[in-house]
């Protein structure tokens, strides 16, 4: 695979704990956001930092090598890098297949119990979904990376470079 300049070469576990602080602290702030009050400034302060912090590492996993591999045309990858990268693909419509069907749970449970979800929520709830969506083909790519580079570890020699 040739990787264009532009792109960040993070190693299989940074990539893996970026994204996935990425990812906790979008969902964590859509979900704080419900115990939000008037009187808790300070909660209120968290919860920026959680959505900038998530956004913005979002944005360095848009950038970087597992990205380049999770959006790159097929003539610029192998035959393994493809394979895995549907196989990402195929677990990212998963995830969004289940995050959809919780949300729409969630929604139906708020209504039986009488609190109205107004239409921010649903905004907020897809600002979510679309970004992590976005990093989640990446954030799988790496934890697979990492799996196979500790399970060659493992082996006799296997932290040896040849």
């Amino acid at each position: 695979m040739k990787l264009p300049t532009h792109y960040f070469r993070f190693s299989a576990s940074t990539t893996l704990r970026l994204s996935t602080l990425a990812i906790v602290g979008l969902w964590g702030w859509f979900l704080a956001k419900f115990f939000l009050r008037d009187d808790r400034p300070g909660l209120l302060a968290l919860l920026g930092v959680c959505l900038l912090g998530g956004t913005l590492l979002s944005v360095l996993m848009f950038v970087s090598s597992y990205s380049f591999v999770a959006n790159a045309p097929e003539d610029q990858i192998d035959e393994r890098e493809l394979a895995l990268r549907n196989r990402a693909y195929f677990r990212t419509v998963q995830y969004v297949v289940v995050c959809l069907i919780l949300g729409l749970f969630g929604t139906e449970i708020a209504e039986h119990r009488g609190i109205h979800l107004g239409p921010n929520v649903f905004q907020n709830f897809l600002l979510c979904l679309m970004i992590t969506t976005l990093i989640v083909p990446s954030w799988l790519l790496a934890r697979w990376d990492a799996a196979a580079e500790e399970e060659v570890s493992r082996w006799p020699g296997g932290s040896e470079k040849i």
